[in-house]
């Protein structure tokens, strides 16, 4: 089990420097946003990027999940056929989509999802170009992780993210083109993605298209696409209902500090990456289900140190300088408070990630709707109801509960198709231990010496509290060892 750990933690740890550094590299666009945007341009960005995750969902047609379980380890000349299926798939759909959006661009533009004002429908028509680039490029990503190409997956998601970046600063600070400055670049560095796949992807596909494969792929992929909808209304949808009954200064207020939990996100991001191929991997191992739970109490023990290093650090983040004034506005600081509560949402999104081992492995993809479904659900219920009540607060507390609900009806789901014994005593100590470090913490005066020399050792003295609790021992010494190694 040991060394199998060690493998998905090395995995990990690739795409993590990889998704670390890129998500740094775009997280500079918040500040650079709050320093050259207004608050209602910021709220326009995320609407319309809000619009192009809900319909990254209708590209993929469920083929990426398909795709990597299909995909078989020592077979290429079956993995020849599954690719080219996928991706003929993929992108049939994401031109007809593309053309759709482009003839229904002013009707769109001004709907209550997105509120765009002046010329908003051209706007739409260039926005419509990124989500059909990322969905050429989708099925070859996906490919990489399979093959277990972590450093080649990392390589080329930087290229595309140190292209946008750059082009976000030569666009918007350099030439001010404000709003279609962001947009620009975003459909840039899509394309520059996607012209670097061309070669491998045309020489990858076969001209015949196996519909009998199409019939299986999608049978399993279609069940997928209500989940992954329903993941998106829990990610995204509190930004056009907050759109809906405020204003886009409202919503940058928001997306501004909710994009500064950015680090948990990271890690939820990167484990992901690696997780998937590793359990697909792993599934018949005799002691596969053994392995599965003691990675989820090692995952619960480091979201635990994120949450502590990011909430207790991002009020002293962002005074920092920077390009145009400060890290982030001082406009925008009153929102802070909901940093910490968007890190416990990525917690529990973390947690629903680790159970859907179940469905996947199963090929039972069918129950995951469930779950996913009742996490969009409530999530859309409890934003109506609480952005109202307590403004962006309400909208985060909104995500926190969406995920603890979507979480346990998948649990009980997963439990009765793939029962697993997760170590829940050891998992609820750990978070326990983090939240009492926390609630320590934030007790000392605000600004005071107590409270910087308590923030030091917050996260030793976590560590400190696994050891008795039994998440930290010789085993994962061992596991740490080895990964350096390797």
């Amino acid at each position: 089990m040991r060394s199998k750990i060690t493998s998905l933690a090395s995995d990990t740890l690739v795409y993590g420097v990889s998704t670390v550094l890129g998500r740094f590299l775009t997280f500079l666009l918040t500040p650079l946003y709050t320093n050259y945007l207004s608050a209602g341009e910021i709220g326009d960005v995320s609407a319309i990027y809000a619009m192009i995750a809900f319909v990254n969902i209708l590209y993929s047609l469920g083929m990426e999940p398909a795709y990597m379980r299909f995909y078989e380890r020592n077979n290429d000349e079956r993995n020849r056929s599954v690719f080219s299926v996928a991706f003929w798939a993929v992108g049939s759909i994401g031109i007809i989509v593309t053309v759709a959006t482009v003839l229904l661009a002013a009707p769109i533009a001004t709907s209550s999802f997105l509120k765009l004002e002046g010329d908003g429908a051209s706007l739409v028509r260039l926005a419509a170009l990124i989500p059909l680039f990322d969905a050429l490029v989708l099925i070859p990503f996906a490919r990489l992780r399979m093959q277990q190409r972590p450093r080649v997956f990392a390589l080329m998601r930087l290229l595309a993210i140190v292209v946008n970046v750059t082009l976000n600063i030569l666009f918007v600070v350099v030439w001010q083109m404000r709003i279609e400055g962001v947009i620009y670049a975003g459909i840039i560095s899509s394309a520059v993605s996607f012209v670097v796949f061309v070669p491998s992807v045309v020489t990858s596909l076969r001209r015949a298209f196996d519909r009998a494969l199409y019939r299986e792929m999608v049978r399993f992929g279609l069940p997928t696409v209500p989940s992954s909808f329903s993941s998106i209304m829990v990610q995204v949808a509190d930004r056009p209902i907050m759109l809906m009954l405020s204003s886009n200064a409202a919503v940058g207020m928001y997306q501004t500090n909710f994009r500064l939990a950015i680090p948990m996100m990271m890690f939820i991001t990167v484990f992901e990456y690696a997780w998937k191929p590793f359990y697909l991997h792993h599934r018949d191992d005799a002691d596969a289900k053994a392995t599965f739970a003691r990675v989820f109490t090692l995952f619960t023990a480091v979201c635990g140190a994120v949450f502590l290093i990011t909430s207790l650090a991002m009020p002293l983040l962002v005074q920092l300088p920077f390009i145009g004034g400060r890290f982030i506005n001082p406009l925008y600081w009153s929102g802070l408070h909901i940093v910490p509560i968007i890190l416990l949402a990525y917690v529990f999104n973390g947690f629903m990630i680790n159970f859907a081992v179940g469905p996947h492995i199963t090929k039972r993809t069918a129950t995951l709707p469930i779950a996913t479904g009742v996490a969009g659900i409530v999530n859309v219920v409890a934003t109506f109801i609480g952005f109202p009540l307590l403004g962006i607060d309400g909208a985060a507390w909104a995500k926190v509960i969406a995920y603890v609900a979507g979480a346990a009806v998948l649990y009980v789901v997963v439990q009765r198709i793939y029962p697993m014994q997760y170590d829940w005593k050891r998992v609820s100590l750990t978070m326990l231990a983090a939240a009492t470090v926390y609630g320590a913490t934030i007790i000392a005066p605000a600004g005071s010496m107590l409270r910087m020399i308590v923030s030091i050792a917050a996260l030793p003295l976590y560590i400190l509290l696994l050891v008795p609790i039994g998440v930290i021992g010789p085993q994962t010494l061992r596991t740490l060892r080895g990964l350096v190694q390797r």
